[in-house]
């Protein structure tokens, strides 16, 4: 896994005024927490009223009073209207779906408030989206890159509002406390040696004789000793299905250990796949035998925090992103400098 480099003294600075700031998932949006600043137009806009203002009283020219007058009312209800479209609003943050490893974690963003908000921005880390609140309530996905397993903390979410008419940005800070997990790479190896242990069969059900044989049935089940002595081709018949039952076992993987966890992690979704029972072993941890989706969750869960169950800054990822970028650039010269 990557390591993380330590942060800078303004990293700091800012991760302080962002937890000093923000509010946690789910809490509403209120006044102390709401940062307003004039974008470049509302500067333009306020130039013009006092210059509009200076104008009149110069040339006492009551059209100019007038006009001055009615664009900074103009600017004051856009700023109460802006105001008004952030505050109160809730946000949570839902997983969707699981993400591996050199995928995408997609997480849901809801927003609740007011029974009707506009144009309001959703940035968490380099994910975007505009969302529209109608109805009190307004979702859209979102999708961050993920290079490396292990438990995540997510970024900050920033909501930021513009409207109505674009003279003032409003944005406030979201602190989203629920960790994440990427689990490893699914990823066979080239050679497949030492799959056989890795996947090793020790179930089959319970044999309940012999019956002809039908085209289609599959080979493991045929009875090739039978039909070797008496020349008749019949087929295993079990009181219950066939059901494989397996060991993932850490130990019968080669490779270094990320190769090895994603090794196992193709071999869950396979035995999944097979609706296969399965069970896995790991350097100091065991999981029993079993199937379902818990199950499922839990060897995720065990190979993803194997070597590391501390949480990890979502800057990690970016990490890993320009550590596999650099290593990506630098191959191609290694290889024309062995041509």
């Amino acid at each position: 896994m990557t390591q993380v480099a330590k942060p800078g003294a303004w990293t700091r600075v800012k991760a302080r005024m962002l937890r000093k700031m923000s509010i946690g998932g789910g809490e509403a949006l209120h006044h102390a927490r709401l940062m307003i600043l004039p974008t470049p137009f509302g500067l333009f806009w306020a130039v013009l009223v006092i210059l509009l203002l200076l104008l009149g009283i110069n040339y006492e020219n009551s059209l100019a009073h007038g006009l001055s007058f009615w664009l900074f009312a103009v600017a004051v209800v856009s700023i109460f209207r802006s105001w008004r479209n952030l505050a109160g609003v809730r946000v949570q943050l839902i997983a969707d779906g699981e993400a591996f490893a050199g995928n995408t974690l997609r997480v849901m963003v809801r927003l609740t408030g007011r029974a009707r908000s506009h144009a309001i921005d959703v940035r968490l880390g380099e994910a975007r989206q505009r969302l529209e609140i109608h109805d009190g309530e307004g979702s859209a996905p979102l999708e961050l890159a993920a290079f490396q397993r292990g438990q995540f903390s997510l970024p900050t979410l920033t909501l930021e509002s513009r409207w109505p008419l674009g003279l003032v940005r409003l944005w406030a800070w979201v602190a989203i406390d629920t960790p994440v997990l990427v689990y490893p790479r699914p990823e066979l190896p080239s050679t497949p040696q030492g799959s056989r242990r890795t996947l090793e069969q020790i179930e089959q059900g319970d044999f309940a004789g012999l019956r002809r044989y039908v085209p289609g049935d599959a080979p493991a089940h045929i009875a090739w000793k039978h039909w070797g002595r008496s020349g008749e081709l019949v087929t295993k018949r079990f009181e219950t299905p066939a059901r494989p039952s397996l060991w993932l076992d850490y130990e019968a993987c080669r490779g270094d250990m990320e190769q090895r966890l994603s090794e196992l992690t193709a071999r869950v979704l396979a035995a999944e796949g097979a609706q296969a029972t399965y069970g896995l072993r790991l350097p100091g941890q065991t999981l029993a035998i079993a199937s379902g989706g818990a199950h499922r969750r839990r060897v995720l869960e065990a190979l993803t925090l194997f070597g590391g169950e501390h949480r990890l800054p979502w800057s990690a990822q970016l990490a890993a992103s320009e550590a596999a970028e650099r290593a990506s650039a630098s191959r191609p010269l290694s290889q024309e400098g062995s041509a």
